[in-house]
């Protein structure tokens, strides 16, 4: 059954999350603050400095369905007591992070949830750095953390199964789907499937096959309308799982392979002529599709059928 897509504004939650503080000041720290506490837990944004920490706060404010405001701390002890769950969004940067979780593991509570919002880095390194590796988990937003409808629940490979619990009920009381990641694996699950694509786009246009504007046409245009129906896995099952088949055994030799990154993205130049108007409007094309995608998501999950054990 679906889970309601909008705010749960109770702490009576199964997940029993009701304070937390996410530990940023940058893209995705205001967003992230603002999921929980439209999910009605009490937040609180630390940052390095209190003035970074002010500037996240109101970012995040201003994203809120209501203006709700929301405190904002340096990183020290004090803003830890009585918080059960801390989210960590700062550099992605493994030193980093590992520092940062070093600092704070005498200021946190034995049963307090510590989770990392990083999409590749490696979740055993960080949860061993802490005196409770058991209690780390990822939970690794996609951006914006506000208004997409997916959070990855990660465990590593000493999370409690507790932990996993509660965090996936935590995302399904944050009008989110929970995209369980079982083991931890380079990656996970969203960016390993959004890098996979990318390559063999990119190998496609390196290639000469083909321009920038049709690839992407053929992804939003074709593909994406089709899987935000039913994703790549229903697709093929509506599309006949035979008839797949026979096409993956013909095509899987010819894609793209390998770590080479070629053509712009390997240079690290854009795809694009951007100039301010044409993001502008792209930013805000992104965020209706976002917006829309919630609710196509909750009409999708109700019509679904269970998976099959494969």
């Amino acid at each position: 059954m679906w889970w309601r897509l909008g705010p749960r504004r109770s702490t009576e939650m199964w997940s029993t999350f009701s304070r937390a503080v996410v530990i940023g000041t940058g893209l995705m720290a205001p967003g992230v603050a603002t999921a929980l506490a439209d999910a009605g837990l009490s937040v609180t944004i630390a940052g390095r400095n209190t003035e970074h920490a002010r500037r996240a706060a109101l970012d995040a404010a201003a994203l809120g369905e209501d203006g709700t405001d929301i405190p904002h701390s340096d990183i020290s002890a004090h803003v830890f007591r009585g918080v059960n769950l801390v989210v960590e969004a700062i550099v992605e940067d493994l030193s980093v992070k590992t520092e940062l979780f070093e600092r704070i593991a005498p200021w946190i509570e034995p049963d307090t949830v510590i989770t990392t919002n990083t999409s590749s880095l490696p979740l055993d390194v960080l949860a061993d750095s802490t005196s409770r590796p058991n209690r780390v988990a990822g939970l690794h937003f996609l951006n914006p953390a506000h208004l997409t409808s997916v959070v990855e629940v990660v465990a590593s490979t000493t999370t409690d199964q507790d932990v996993m619990e509660r965090l996936t009920e935590l995302a399904k009381d944050m009008g989110k789907l929970p995209v369980r990641v079982n083991r931890p694996v380079p990656g996970f699950v969203w960016n390993r499937i959004q890098f996979a694509v990318l390559r063999e786009c990119v190998h496609l246009l390196d290639d000469g096959v083909t321009d920038a504007a049709s690839i992407d046409a053929a992804v939003a245009d074709g593909l994406a309308p089709r899987w935000t129906a039913a994703g790549p896995l229903a697709t093929a099952d509506l599309g006949g799982s035979s008839t797949f088949g026979v096409i993956a055994r013909e095509l899987f030799g010819y894609l793209a392979d390998g770590a080479e990154v070629p053509g712009p993205l390997g240079r690290g130049e854009p795809f694009y002529e951007w100039d301010a108007e044409t993001r502008e409007a792209v930013d805000r094309l992104r965020a209706e599709a976002l917006r829309t995608g919630r609710q196509l998501a909750h009409r999708r999950q109700g019509a679904m059928p269970p998976p099959r054990e494969c």
